[in-house]
């Protein structure tokens, strides 16, 4: 497009940029790993992402050439990643050139490539040659592609958690020493400089354990505090993100963007691994869309979206180890839903209606006998922080403030969690201290649903 000399241009160019990354920040995206012998071809992928789900970007573990042949004209924009091996021989321009000129150029534009990873997790390499040579060749392979005429794909790398030194509280987490100054310090900065996100893969799942499980799941507990800034975290997911933020803010590069290269969880296991449920798989990743996408952000990165990839797309059935590495995927290779959170366009992907009581059926959520009023004072917490949640029927002059006491006003934000979350028996677990109920609670003009 031609350059415009008048007053309205550079408004103009603001205006587009601001468009542009409202666009892609709230994106949905998906990793889209290939070790199967029974998946589907790039082409019937590529349509189904398309024409039946809500995905609009996809991350590859590689430059498969089918899968950008494929994806052509699909209107998807694709991640590519260099081949962790590859790092060192990249750091030489003519080296970055060949490999941009063979795996980029000739599926740029028709293929939206937005993306080049340079490898993958490469400080969980402990590889001194990959870590060393990994930003020299980020610096190269985007001087490759600006020299080939392509300006808009942006180069980065995705980082494990584990580049962390510490990430409890989120407020004191910081880079590991040796890599803070050494790596990270001239990655944020060619990050700054090119626009390009930080890219982290922050698996709550990792992390679980029965005692927490609340806390890793998006479900309702009570909380977990950072006394240095006052903030309770009710989920880990929140917690990993802003601890992120809080290492590269205390490096100066809080303006650098964070992107959610993986996260998931599997729907399946062996017996030792009874985390891996399809229940905690919806519980997981439906929340998590939800918190990604609301605009709500995180205690330390409020009123954002995160463009976040869920891995995977398929359960791939050659991965090694264990049964949950080949039970990640939303969707069966035949494209049969695991379980669906959202992700389909169709009616089921749509937010259930509120249920409708059931002459008989109806169950309400009340605290246990046993709760404390310290630990129901947190449900209450916990209920109203979350989005959606309507709890002035407790505040002065609402129906249900009176009896104005901790165990009746949790009562009802309780209950009413239970039932807008499809009334189902884990949302009134409450770490422990709800339990369902067969008889209604409703009291005067307070009437639960």
């Amino acid at each position: 497009m031609g350059t415009r000399h008048n007053n309205f241009a550079p408004v103009l160019r603001l205006i587009a940029a601001v468009l542009s990354l409202s666009a892609t920040a709230s994106a949905i995206g998906v990793n889209y790993g290939t070790l199967g012998n029974n998946l589907p071809t790039p082409a019937t992928v590529a349509k189904f992402l398309k024409t039946k789900t809500i995905i609009e970007s996809v991350k590859l573990f590689n430059a498969d050439p089918d899968i950008l042949r494929a994806f052509a004209g699909s209107g998807l924009k694709v991640t590519v990643t260099i081949p962790n091996g590859l790092i060192p021989s990249l750091t030489k321009d003519d080296e970055a050139r060949g490999w941009i000129n063979d795996h980029i150029a000739p599926f740029y534009p028709k293929t939206k490539i937005n993306r080049v990873l340079v490898g993958n997790e490469i400080m969980a390499t402990l590889d001194d040659n990959l870590i060393s040579n990994l930003v020299p060749a980020m610096k190269a392979v985007h001087r490759a592609l600006v020299k080939a005429g392509i300006d808009d794909v942006q180069v980065t790398t995705a980082h494990a958690m584990g580049i962390l030194k510490v990430s409890e509280p989120p407020s004191q987490a910081r880079i590991r020493k040796g890599y803070d100054k050494v790596i990270f310090e001239p990655m944020l900065k060619f990050l700054r400089q090119t626009k390009s996100p930080l890219m982290v893969n922050p698996y709550p799942y990792f992390s679980y354990a029965p005692s927490i499980a609340d806390y890793a799941l998006f479900r309702p507990n009570r909380g977990v505090h950072d006394s240095h800034t006052n903030i309770t975290y009710y989920n880990m997911f929140d917690a990993m993100m802003d601890a992120v933020y809080s290492a590269i803010k205390a490096m100066g590069y809080a303006d650098v963007d964070i992107v959610v290269a993986e996260t998931g969880w599997p729907s399946a296991g062996d017996p030792n691994q009874p985390a891996c449920t399809v229940d905690n798989a919806i519980s997981f990743n439906g929340n998590l869309l939800k918190a990604v996408t609301s605009g709500k952000g995180t205690p330390l990165m409020p009123n954002r979206k995160f463009e976040t990839y869920i891995f995977s797309l398929f359960n791939e059935n050659l991965k090694p180890g264990q049964s949950n590495e080949r039970n990640w995927g939303l969707f069966r290779p035949d494209f049969s839903a695991v379980y669906d959170v959202g992700i389909l366009k169709n009616k089921q992907s749509r937010p259930a209606p509120r249920p409708a009581p059931v002459a008989g059926k109806k169950s309400w959520c009340v605290p246990k006998a046993s709760a404390s009023d310290q630990a129901l004072q947190a449900n209450i917490n916990y209920v109203c922080s979350q989005k959606g949640m309507d709890c002035r029927p407790i505040q002065a002059g609402g129906p249900c403030f009176g009896p104005n006491n901790v165990r009746s006003h949790a009562s009802f934000v309780m209950n009413s969690f239970y039932r807008l979350n499809g009334a189902r028996p884990f949302n009134c677990d409450f770490a422990g201290t709800g339990v369902v109920a067969n008889s209604d609670p409703s009291h005067g003009s307070c009437k639960y649903m």
